[in-house]
């Protein structure tokens, strides 16, 4: 709410601008709009439709000129073939007239002719008679005739080139196709040398009959292509028009704009485009409508060497050989008609959108002239006045409007009014107040917060009533009960000190036990430390009983290996014996040796037998050695089993004594902290008893204030 009231001020506090001059300037960009949309649009439609007109104006230009060209040709192949047919009777003539009759044709055919450079006739081989007026069967040599006539240099006569060995003439394709088809040919261009002149032409050729109908040579003539182009261009309104005719296979036939290029292909010459586009139109479908056919592009113009516009188009002569013609203009001259135009349709139409611009202007200038009473009204109301009155009879919005203010102003004055009075009842403390004035839209809100308002009062109050009586009532209580709790705490405080006490000589009994449980801990420690450095010691000892048993029997082992000694000895001894009686006197010495030795083994025995039952004592006394240490060991092992046992129960007793020692510690503190509490406790209830009567007289001073609104009975 508190955004909008600002957007609202920052608005108002801005310049404010006459609806009229809004409204008007408004519709001005809109009409401007769309006139200018309207003169574009108009404008590339005309510019559209005369590019269309101008390129038709061009393709019927460029049609015009090769309808020219084409009519010279069909005229220059219509006098061939008629001339074709004027020697058909040759044939029928004496041999002697008949070379005669050709060179009159001949002459005939270019006096006629439009500036024909050439005439010519061909005959088959051996049909003319010679130059003598013999025939072949007189003579009987192989003749291939043929006959050229054209005008000398000062145009007074006629120059005749007569051959009777021109049989090249039959291995030529034109003759051959003639021959074939029987149908004039049309040659491509070439140049040709005429009386030391290079000329480019054409040439027209027809198949020539005899009486009987047989075919027996061709004639024709050649057209020169600098004639045609002096003969021509139609106008095409256009300075810069270059026009230009290219054969099929490029070759430039005319070139209006440099004679020296005729001759050339196209590629020779520059006119890459054109070849290009030639062959566009080459390679169009033949319709019925072949002046339909066209590429129209934008391009060079060679002439001018500036950007134009190029029209091409097929050239057919005697619907046969296609040629093409190109006709191209500068770009600028091309469009500069249809710019000029387009500016005249734009200007009038920027004429007709000003002066319904001012039309429109006045119109709404009268039309919106009570919107300034309006925005009086307005302001009126938006700096607080409500008793305003806007007076303008009209059916339109604008009388609606007027309407639509007063009313707003009325009711708003009467919504004002209502609500005033109502906060004037409040602020005499009636809060037994209700709405009689109807409220409508947005304002409905503003109702239902006055009563809601009224109603949340009422019960505010009369809820302060039931408190206030609560207050008072349970303030008595109050005091009784902190009276109550203040002698009990009294009580608490005695037995808890008692307690306290009895804690404290507990505390150092379990102190004692403690300490003697932790002595009696350490004691038992080391005694199980010796216990085992014990059973680790009987350990050893067993095992070296073991070493001394097993050291036993390899003395028992080496004992029995001397006792087998001695016995081989004694009878080793007794063998020298009986061998030194056997020697007799010789053998008395080895004989007292032998008794010696017998004596030495003897004892050997004896003290072998001797050490064996020692030895045998000795390993008996260690058997029992043994048993009596592995009994040793055991005992030793269960006591360290027990010691352990009484350590870890030791432990325990040692750990739960300093337990409850910590406990009754905390005990101790949790007691003192009791006392404390019981202590506050006695103090909050003596305060209680004061602040209860405290709150006595507020609830009484409560009531006194609340009596002073008129309430609504609940």
């Amino acid at each position: 709410m508190l955004q909008k009231e600002k957007k609202a001020k920052a608005f108002h506090s801005g310049k404010s601008k006459s609806l009229s001059k809004k409204i008007i300037s408004k519709m001005a960009l809109i009409v401007v709009a769309v006139f200018l949309l309207t003169v574009l649009t108009s404008a590339m439609l005309a510019a559209n439709s005369l590019i269309h007109v101008n390129r038709e104006k061009l393709s019927a230009v460029a049609y015009e000129n090769a309808f020219l060209v084409v009519n010279d040709i069909e005229n220059a192949y219509g006098k061939v073939v008629g001339f074709a047919g004027s020697l058909r009777n040759i044939s029928t003539l004496p041999p002697n007239e008949q070379r005669g009759a050709i060179d009159t044709a001949l002459v005939g055919l270019l006096e006629e002719g439009d500036g024909f450079p050439t005439g010519f006739a061909y005959f088959e081989q051996n049909v003319i008679a010679d130059a003598n007026g013999q025939p072949y069967s007189v003579h009987g040599k192989d003749i291939a005739y043929e006959s050229v006539v054209y005008p000398n240099e000062d145009k007074t006569g006629y120059v005749f080139e007569k051959h009777e060995d021109a049989f090249d003439n039959y291995e030529k394709d034109y003759y051959m196709q003639i021959k074939e088809t029987k149908e004039p040919y049309i040659m491509d261009p070439y140049v040709y040398e005429l009386m030391g002149k290079n000329i480019m032409m054409i040439s027209i050729i027809a198949p020539l009959w005899n009486a009987e109908g047989q075919f027996f040579g061709v004639s024709g003539v050649d057209v020169g292509l600098d004639n045609m182009q002096e003969n021509m261009l139609v106008s095409t309104d256009y300075d810069s028009a270059h026009l230009v005719a290219l054969a099929e296979d490029g070759t430039i036939l005319i070139d209006s704009a440099n004679a020296d290029k005729v001759g050339k292909t196209a590629s020779e010459a520059g006119y890459s485009q054109m070849a290009e586009d030639a062959k566009e139109v080459q390679a169009m479908p033949e319709g019925e409508n072949m002046n339909s056919n066209s590429v129209i592009k934008e391009t060079t113009n060679f002439s001018s060497g500036k950007k134009g516009i190029s029209v091409a188009i097929p050239l057919t002569v005697n619907d046969k050989t296609r040629w093409t013609l190109h006709l191209t203009v500068d770009t600028i001259e091309f469009y500069g008609p249809i710019i000029k135009d387009a500016g005249k349709l734009t200007l009038m139409v920027t004429l007709l959108g000003f002066i319904l611009l001012i039309a429109v202007n006045s119109i709404i200038k009268r039309s919106l002239g009570p919107i300034r009473q309006i925005a009086n009204g307005a302001a009126r109301l938006e700096a607080g006045d409500l008793n305003i009155h806007i007076d303008i009879q009209s059916d339109d919005e604008l009388g609606r409007l007027s309407q639509a203010f007063n009313h707003i102003s009325a009711t708003m004055s009467n919504y004002v009014e209502d609500i005033s009075g109502l906060l004037s009842q409040m602020a005499d403390n009636n809060m037994d107040i209700t709405m009689r004035q109807k409220y409508i839209g947005d304002f409905i809100p503003i109702q239902v917060s006055i009563e809601k308002i009224s109603q949340s009062l009422n019960d505010t109050l009369h809820q302060i009533v039931l408190s206030a009586n609560e207050v008072s009532s349970s303030s008595d209580n109050v005091s009784s009960g902190a009276q109550v709790l203040s002698e009990g705490a009294a009580e608490q405080t005695s037995a808890i000190e008692q307690l306290a006490a009895s804690i404290e000589s507990l505390s150092k009994d379990v102190a004692a036990n403690a300490n003697d449980a932790r002595t009696a801990n350490i004691t038992v420690s080391e005694v199980g430390r010796n216990i085992e450095e014990s059973n680790k010691e009987m350990e050893q000892l067993i095992r070296a009983m073991s070493e001394i048993s097993r050291s036993s029997v390899e003395i028992e082992k080496i004992v029995k290996a001397i006792e087998d000694i001695a016995e081989q000895t004694n009878l080793l001894s007794l063998n020298a014996s009986v061998e030194a009686s056997r020697a007799g006197v010789a053998g008395k010495g080895f004989a007292v040796v032998a008794n010696e030795i017998r004596g030495l083994a003897t004892r050997s025995a004896e003290a072998v037998n001797q050490t064996a039952a020692l030895i045998a004592t000795s390993q008996q006394a260690v058997k029992n050695g043994m048993g009596i240490t592995d009994n040793t060991a055991k005992s030793l092992a269960a006591v360290v089993e027990g010691s352990e046992t009484i350590l870890s129960f030791m432990d325990k007793i040692s750990s739960a004594s300093q337990n409850q020692k910590n406990v009754l510690e905390e005990l101790t503190k949790n007691v003192e902290l009791i006392g404390k509490v019981v202590q506050s406790n006695s103090s909050y209830a003596q305060n209680s008893a004061s602040t209860s009567v405290k709150l006595s007289h507020q609830s009484k001073r409560l009531h006194e204030l609340v009596n002073r609104f008129r309430l609504k009975r609940m």
